[in-house]
């Protein structure tokens, strides 16, 4: 049986017939999209009828950057802090929160928690009064840059840390108090892996109501297509279940993680693996073909762990894989056919990835997949051009740059990406925000200087232009016959309002292959 959309302004993202009034829908296509009476008449006698009353249609939106997992756990199982509590404050809440973490093996049972800002800190980060209040039990609290992280003395002493390690770990530092030189229990990037290697696993239904509700949370959004920038094996397994069990109304492109053992909640011989038996983890819904890599941290106080440029040299005391070891795993991830989302918070980051892809180009040729440069919110003048000349997609995450609190305003050039004829997608980096609504990302993207885009080439953005980096272009990202019946209603025709109202939108229905999965 057919369904028909009637009477809406139908933005159909395709750039000869941007514009209808109807489509109809059998078997989870696009079978006809148009002018009311012909959309009808194709549809026969008996469709089943939506009436649009109206409202503005578009297709979904393709966040490419978000971490479901990650979310779900923040949001439903982990203790939520307030964003201005301080060390009292902190343990106050912890006290009185609901929440229960994993247990270990030998009965303790964890409390994992965030965001903590260290600004808030009189005296500096420190986990004394934390210990003190929880002796017995560890702690684990993520910063509000999810790169770094504060534990209590009983999660150091369960992650081996109890004695003072004479060196920090490479990647990472280990924060100590500046008189007595003492652990504070501060763990900076690659230095958190220890305790997040102690902290035990959840049980797998944990996990597995974690994502469902993520994904229900895309839907909310207007979301049906994600990349998942962080896909563990604990990820992977939940959404082989829901996916195998017909759940799954998402198309996720997995990125599978490399050598991160915090993002990755796996060590690296187990990413490894994990990596070599991808195909065994695909699913109709899940594409496991793409890699992550992390090459530095974040541009974020008071550790800016990113890697900047110095006197137009990168910054390699930041960078977290020495260049012939991420030309190495490049060449091979890229022969394989694997597209690689490389992290790259500053603009030394953002070159040390495009020479690794230059060398890579050069041993590899250059018709291998294109690769993406995660975040983008910074590169140098002297590299734009070489995001062309080497097929390498620039990732912005509004997140880091829309809220006027992260003080990143000056960064993520749309229109020069777009200037050097460049494709750029656009990503909520969910886990950072309480969701991974967009809308307010568009309304920036239109909002932003000299670097502004127009809406069109906004909504492209975080619909074509994402199909396309993940090679989905043939079934998503516009509204054509053919394709899948990936599309939303909104409260408002975002080309009929004002800028300054975008950001406000509301999604009224989400549809994903025919199936109406959100209605609010």
């Amino acid at each position: 049986m057919s369904t028909v959309f009637l009477n809406g302004e139908i933005y159909t993202g395709n750039r000869n017939q941007p514009w209808a009034e109807a489509l109809m829908v059998r078997d989870g296509k696009i079978e006809a999209v148009g002018a009311s009476t012909d959309v009808l008449a194709a549809a026969g006698p008996g469709p089943e009828v939506v009436d649009l009353k109206g409202r503005m249609v578009m297709p979904g939106i393709h966040d490419a950057h978000l971490h479901l997992l990650f979310s779900g756990l923040k949001f439903k199982y982990e203790a939520r802090l307030s964003p201005d509590a301080d060390a009292e404050r902190i343990i106050a809440e912890l006290k009185s929160c609901s929440c229960t973490g994993p247990k270990d093996q030998h009965g303790n049972q964890w409390i994992i928690g965030g965001e903590f800002v260290p600004a808030n800190f009189t005296h500096g980060v420190d986990n004394t009064l934390l210990s003190e209040a929880f002796p017995d039990t560890p702690v684990y609290l993520f910063d509000y840059s999810i790169h770094h992280g504060l534990a209590n003395a009983k999660a150091l002493e369960l992650a081996g840390l109890a004695t003072d390690p004479v060196q920090d770990n490479p990647g990472g530092r280990l924060m100590r108090d500046s008189t007595t030189g003492h652990l504070t229990g501060e763990l900076v990037e690659q230095a958190t892996w220890p305790v997040q290697s102690a902290i035990p696993d959840y049980p797998q239904e944990v996990y597995l109501d974690a994502v469902r509700w993520a994904v229900g949370r895309c839907h909310e959004f207007g979301i049906t297509s994600v990349q998942e920038a962080s896909a563990s094996p604990q990820t992977l397994a939940a959404l082989r279940t829901l996916d195998t069990g017909g759940e799954l109304k998402l198309r996720v492109a997995a990125h599978l993680v490399w050598r991160e053992e915090g993002f990755g909640m796996a060590t690296a011989a187990e990413l490894e693996a994990l990596i070599s038996d991808r195909r065994a983890w695909a699913s109709p819904h899940v594409d496991t073909s793409f890699i992550k890599i992390w090459l530095d941290g974040a541009p974020l106080p008071p550790h800016y762990t990113q890697s900047d440029l110095l006197e137009d040299e990168i910054d390699d005391s930041k960078i977290l894989v020495p260049p012939d070891e991420l030309v190495e795993a490049l060449a091979k991830f890229d022969a394989d056919g694997l597209q690689v989302k490389i992290h790259c918070a500053g603009e030394g980051a953002i070159r040390a990835a495009l020479d690794a892809i230059e060398h890579v180009r050069r041993i590899n040729g250059t018709d291998g997949p294109t690769h993406e440069l995660a975040h983008a919110g910074f590169i140098s003048e002297a590299d734009y051009s070489r995001l062309a000349a080497l097929d390498v997609i620039a990732e912005m995450s509004p997140a880091l740059w829309h809220i006027p609190e992260f003080g990143l305003q000056d960064g993520f050039r749309f229109k020069s990406v777009l200037a050097h004829q460049r494709k750029l997608t656009v990503g909520s980096d969910w886990i950072v925000l309480p969701s991974p609504n967009l809308f307010p990302g568009i309304q920036g993207m239109l909002e932003h200087g000299q670097e502004s885009v127009d809406l069109a080439t906004a909504l492209e953005a975080v619909t074509l232009a994402g199909a396309k980096a993940v090679g989905k272009e043939d079934i998503q990202g516009t509204l054509e016959t053919g394709k899948s019946a990936d599309f939303i209603v909104l409260d408002r025709n975002l080309f009929a309002i004002p800028t300054s109202e975008i950001g406000a939108t509301v999604v009224g229905m989400t549809v994903f292959e025919g199936d109406i999965v959100y209605q609010a």
